[in-house]
């Protein structure tokens, strides 16, 4: 039985939930232990399982010759700015968080923020990268 091309949107979106929900479970769990415990090491390996599911990603819409769409984008927004919230506040209210978590979720999500970049950069070029932020431009006429 051969795959029809009108289902290969809905193959792309079953990977991509596979590989999030396998990748994400991973660095939950090692983000709950790393914190609890207050493990450098441990905080950042949960960074790194969530890097290994955002090149899963990347490596899943590289197979189907897509992109990601826009709700990907909202989501992904959504999370870093959470993350940034919580990391903030956590710093701000937490004497033992801002002694032990602080540095490695910072470092953390620093990491993150500079894998989205080197992928925007690889795959859109540099002159790509600046034009997806510069929304300025749209508005001239």
């Amino acid at each position: 039985m051969s795959a029809r091309p009108e289902d290969d949107p809905l193959d792309r979106h079953a990977l991509v939930v596979a590989v999030w929900l396998a990748g994400g479970f991973v660095a939950a769990t090692l983000l709950s232990i790393g914190l609890e415990r207050g493990s450098f090491v441990v905080t950042l390996a949960a960074f790194g399982a969530a890097l290994a599911a955002f090149i899963g990603h990347v490596i899943v819409n590289e197979v189907f010759q897509t992109g990601f769409t826009p709700r990907e984008l909202g989501l992904g927004l959504v999370g870093a700015v959470a993350g940034l919230v919580a990391i903030g506040l956590g710093g701000l209210v937490s004497p033992e968080f801002r002694a032990t978590g602080f540095l490695p979720a910072s470092l953390g999500l620093i990491g993150l923020a500079a894998a989205v970049i080197v992928y925007m950069l690889i795959r859109h070029g540099v002159r790509g990268a600046f034009d997806a932020f510069d929304v300025i431009r749209d508005f001239r006429r």
